[in-house]
C-alpha cells in the first residue's frame, strides 16, 4: 500500500505547537513507510481565515524542515466539489433540508436542559413532506442540510494508537449539519466534516493522523465515508500537549505558536527534536537527541503514548543548548547576527566577520537560546561599561590601581594581542610587581566587563583589544572610579595653593616650621623593589621642634640617583638641610597627599627613604651639616599573601567546578551510573549469599533465574515468527509424550 498522509491546518491563527507536533508525526510516519506527506489548508471558515496566517503556517513548517510532497491545496478553491458531494447525499436520501429556526433550536435546548438531558437535535424535520417544505420556504425560512445519523447505529474502528474505539449513534448529537443555511433550494457553504471526507477521498489519504481532540469527529466521518461508498482510512489519534496543570496547552499558557518559539531563540532542530519526544519514545529510551532523518527509521505508533504529554520548558531548553553547543562557529554566527542587529549593535557583518566569529565561539558553550547572546555580548559592542556592585567593590580593593596601571602600560605597547600573550602578561606582572595573580585577573574582569562573572576573561580581553576597547575601559576604571593613581606624576600645586595650605597648618601649630615646596626624587633603585621617576609636588609642612628662632625655607632639594643592593644606604651628603630631623618619604604606593599622612594599604614590599640631619664639624652653631639617607625595605606579610591566594582559589572554585561538570556532564553521568550499579550489585550479591544459607532457598532462586532467562530470550530475543515456530515444536513434543487430546 502506498501510504499517503496529510496535514490540514486551519488558517485562523498562527501555526500552533500542537499542529506542528501533528505535522511531525505525519512526516515521520510517511518517511518511515516511504509514503507521501501532503499539505492541505482548510480555509472554509471565510470570516476567520486570513492570508497572513496561511503565510505563517507555511513559513513555520518550512523553518522546522518538514518539506511536503504535495500541495498546499486550499479548500476554499473546492467549494463546488463539496456542494456536489452534498447533492449526492440528498439524492440518495441520506441527507435532508432542515428549516428549524435558531429560536426553535434555543427553546429545544432549554427544554432538554430542564429535563437534565444532553443537548442534541431531535431530528424534527427529517421526514418533512413536500408540502411542509414549500410552506417553510413560503415563510422565507432558510434551510441547512443535515446528514442522517441513526440513534441505534454503532460505529467502531481500530485506532492505531488507542486500539478499538466504539461510539453509539445516539451520542453524536442527532442529525449532523453538513452545509450552512441557504434559501431558494441552494446548497449553502459546506462544513468541516463533509469537506474533510470529500478531500481525503479525492486525495487518496490512507492514514488520518491527528490529535485526540478530533476523536469525536471520527465516527461522524466514518458514516460519511460509508454513505459515499469510499474505503475507510486508518485513524491514529495522538495524545494532546498539556500544560503544567495537566490541561490542554492553550494561548493562555503564553507562548504556543512556532513563530514565538523562533523569536525566543529556539532553533528548529531542537524544537522538532523536542516535539518528537512529546508522546513518542524511541526504542532506545536513553536516546534523546536526534534529527528528523534519524528519527524516521525508528518511528512507529506502537511507541506513541495514549496519555497526554506535559510540556517541559526545562527539557526544551536543555535540548536547545545541546544543539547550540555543538554547532559549528560559522553557522552559529549566521544565526546570531540577526539578534545582534535587532538589538542595535553596530558592526559590519562582512568586514567584522572574523571578529564576530570569535565572539560566537566564546559564548557558544554558554548559550541556552540564541537571544541570550544579546545580553552576553553587550560588553563587546557597547562603547561604555556599566559596573555591577560586586565589580565596584573589587575595584576598590587594595593594589587594584597598581595592577590596572601596570596592565595598561603593557597593553599600550601591544598593537595586537592573542590569548597566549595575554596570559603571559598577567603572569609576568604578577612576578615583577609581586602582585597576586588572582587579584590581577579579578580586577581586569571588573574593569573590562563591569561584572565578576561572564565569558572567559582572556578571550574576552583579546576580543576587546581588537577594537581598542580594553585600553579605554582600563583608563575609565582608573579615572572615573576615583582609584588612587599610584606611580603617576601628580599635578603641581600653584604657589598660591601651597601658601594657603601652609597658612592653615601654621595656625594650628605655634611652633615654627620648615616648608618644603618641591622635593624631587630623580631615581631611587633598590633590589628587589624598584622605584623610578616618582615626583612628589606640593608637600605640605613637615614640622620639627628646633631651638632656632626662625626656620628658613628650603626649596628645590634634590636627591641624586642612589643605587642600592642592600637595604641601607648611608652617608649621602645633602647640603643646606637644617631643622628637618626625620622626613620619611615612602618611595612606592604614594597617593597625592603623602605629606598629610594619607597612605594606601598594600601587601607588597615597601621601600622607605629616611632623611636625617647629622651635625657636621665641631661648631655647634654651624648651620651646615650632612644628611644621612637610609633606605629600608619592609617585607610583606607572608600570612597575608597566603590568605589572599586561598581566597582567590576558593572564589574561583565554584565556577571551575560548574564549568567542568557542564563540559563533561554526559561521561560523569555514565560513570556515576556505573559506580551506582556496581555498588547495588555488590549489595545484592551479599544479600543472596546470606539467603543461600537457608535450606531450599538456593535451588528456588536458581529455578527462578532459569525461568526468567528463558522468558527473556523468548520475549525479546526471538522474532515473532521464531516464537510461533518454537511454540509449535513445543506443542508437537507434548503430543509425542502425552498423546493428542481426544
Amino acid at each position: 500500500m502506498n501510504v499517503r498522509v496529510r496535514l490540514a491546518p486551519s488558517p485562523t491563527g498562527n501555526l500552533h505547537i500542537g499542529t506542528a507536533r501533528t505535522a511531525v508525526f505525519n512526516w515521520l510516519f510517511a518517511r518511515n513507510q516511504g509514503g507521501q506527506f501532503i499539505l492541505r489548508v482548510e480555509d472554509t471558515d471565510l470570516e476567520r481565515s486570513k492570508s497572513e496566517y496561511t503565510d505563517n503556517i507555511l513559513a513555520g513548517l518550512t523553518w522546522l524542515g518538514m518539506n511536503w510532497d504535495e500541495g498546499p491545496s486550499f479548500q476554499s478553491q473546492r467549494l463546488e466539489t463539496y456542494r456536489q458531494t452534498v447533492q449526492t447525499l440528498l439524492d440518495k436520501g441520506l441527507a435532508y433540508r432542515c428549516y428549524t429556526t435558531s429560536e426553535e433550536l434555543d427553546k429545544m435546548r432549554e427544554e432538554q436542559k430542564a429535563n437534565k438531558q444532553a443537548p442534541r437535535y431531535d431530528n424534527r424535520h427529517r421526514h418533512l413532506t413536500p408540502e411542509q417544505r414549500e410552506a417553510f420556504e413560503a415563510q422565507g425560512r432558510q434551510a441547512v442540510i443535515r446528514f442522517i445519523i441513526e440513534d441505534d447505529r454503532t460505529i467502531s474502528w481500530n485506532d492505531t494508537v488507542r486500539g478499538t474505539v466504539t461510539w453509539k449513534g445516539s451520542d453524536l448529537g442527532g442529525d449532523m449539519v453538513i452545509a450552512r443555511a441557504s434559501s431558494g433550494g441552494e446548497i449553502g457553504q459546506p462544513l468541516y466534516n463533509l469537506a474533510v471526507v470529500a478531500d481525503d477521498i479525492d486525495m487518496g489519504i490512507t492514514h488520518v493522523i491527528r490529535g485526540e481532540d478530533h476523536i469525536g469527529n471520527t465516527p461522524k466521518q466514518i458514516l460519511l465515508y460509508e454513505a459515499l461508498g469510499a474505503t475507510l482510512p486508518e485513524f491514529a489519534h495522538t495524545p494532546l500537549i498539556l500544560n503544567t496543570q495537566g490541561q490542554k496547552l492553550s494561548k493562555r499558557d503564553g507562548v504556543t505558536s512556532i513563530s514565538d518559539f523562533k523569536d525566543m531563540g529556539y532553533i528548529p532542530e531542537a524544537l522538532v527534536n523536542y516535539m518528537t519526544l512529546l508522546g513518542w519514545t524511541a526504542p532506545d529510551s536513553t536516546q534523546e537527541i536526534f534529527t528528523l532523518s534519524e528519527a524516521a527509521p525508528l518511528f512507529s505508533f506502537e511507541r506513541v503514548n495514549k496519555a497526554g504529554a506535559k510540556f517541559d520548558w526545562d527539557k526544551l531548553n536543555w535540548l536547545n543548548s545541546q544543539y547550540l553547543h555543538k554547532m559549528p562557529v560559522p553557522q552559529l554566527t549566521d544565526l546570531l547576527i540577526p539578534y545582534w542587529q535587532k538589538a542595535g549593535y553596530e558592526f559590519d557583518p562582512v568586514v567584522d566577520r572574523s571578529w564576530l566569529e570569535q565572539i560566537a565561539a566564546l559564548i557558544g558553550p554558554s548559550l541556552v537560546r540564541l537571544n541570550d547572546a544579546v545580553d552576553m555580548c553587550k560588553l563587546f559592542f557597547s562603547t561604555t561599561v556599566e559596573y555591577e556592585e560586586e565589580a565596584l567593590a573589587q575595584l576598590q580593593q587594595p593594589n587594584v590601581a597598581e595592577a590596572l596601571l601596570a596592565v595598561l602600560k603593557v597593553v599600550e605597547s601591544h598593537s595586537t594581542l592573542i590569548s597566549a600573550e595575554a596570559q603571559k602578561i598577567t603572569k609576568k606582572l604578577s612576578k615583577e610587581k609581586n602582585l597576586n595573580k588572582g587579584l590581577i585577573m579579578r580586577s581586569l574582569r571588573a574593569a573590562l566587563t563591569g561584572a565578576m562573572h561572564g565569558p572567559d576573561l582572556i578571550e574576552s580581553w583579546v576580543i576587546l583589544h581588537q577594537r581598542g576597547t580594553d585600553k579605554t575601559r582600563l583608563q575609565e576604571a582608573i579615572s572615573n572610579l576615583n582609584l588612587p593613581l599610584v606611580g603617576v606624576v601628580a599635578p603641581t600645586s600653584t604657589p598660591e595653593q601651597a601658601n594657603a595650605e601652609t597658612a592653615t597648618e601654621t595656625q594650628a601649630q605655634e611652633q615654627p616650621a620648615v616648608e618644603v615646596t618641591s622635593v624631587e626624587q630623580l631615581s631611587v633603585e633598590t633590589a628587589p623593589a624598584e622605584v623610578t621617576a616618582v615626583e612628589i609636588s606640593a608637600v605640605e609642612t613637615v614640622e620639627t621642634e628646633t631651638p632656632e628662632a626662625a626656620a628658613p625655607e628650603v626649596s628645590g632639594v634634590e636627591i641624586p640617583t642612589v643605587e642600592a643592593v642592600g637595604t641601607e644606604v648611608s652617608g649621602v651628603e645633602i647640603p643646606t638641610v637644617e631643622a628637618a630631623e626625620a622626613v620619611e618619604i615612602a618611595a612606592a604606593h604614594q597617593p597625592e597627599t603623602i605629606a598629610s599622612g594619607e597612605m594606601t594599604s598594600s601587601n607588597e614590599p615597601e621601600t622607605t627613604v629616611t632623611i636625617t640631619e647629622v651635625s657636621s664639624g665641631t661648631d655647634p652653631e654651624s648651620s651646615i651639616g650632612t644628611t644621612k639617607v637610609t633606605i629600608t625595605e619592609e617585607s610583606p606579610s607572608q600570612t597575608q599573601q597566603i590568605k589572599e591566594q586561598i581566597i582567590s582559589i576558593l572564589s574561583e572554585l565554584p565556577a571551575y567546578i560548574g564549568g567542568f561538570y557542564e563540559q563533561y556532564k554526559s561521561p560523569l553521568t555514565v560513570v556515576g551510573v556505573i559506580i551506582a550499579s556496581i555498588i547495588s550489585l555488590k549489595v545484592l550479591l551479599g544479600v543472596v549469599d546470606e539467603l543461600n544459607d537457608i535450606p531450599l532457598l538456593a535451588p528456588t532462586f536458581e529455578l527462578i533465574g532459569i525461568g526468567y532467562t528463558a522468558w527473556f530470550i523468548y520475549r525479546y530475543l526471538l522474532r515473532s515468527s521464531n516464537r510461533q515456530q518454537l511454540g509449535q515444536e513445543i506443542q508437537a513434543l507434548k503430543e509425542q509424550i502425552f498423546g493428542k487430546k481426544s
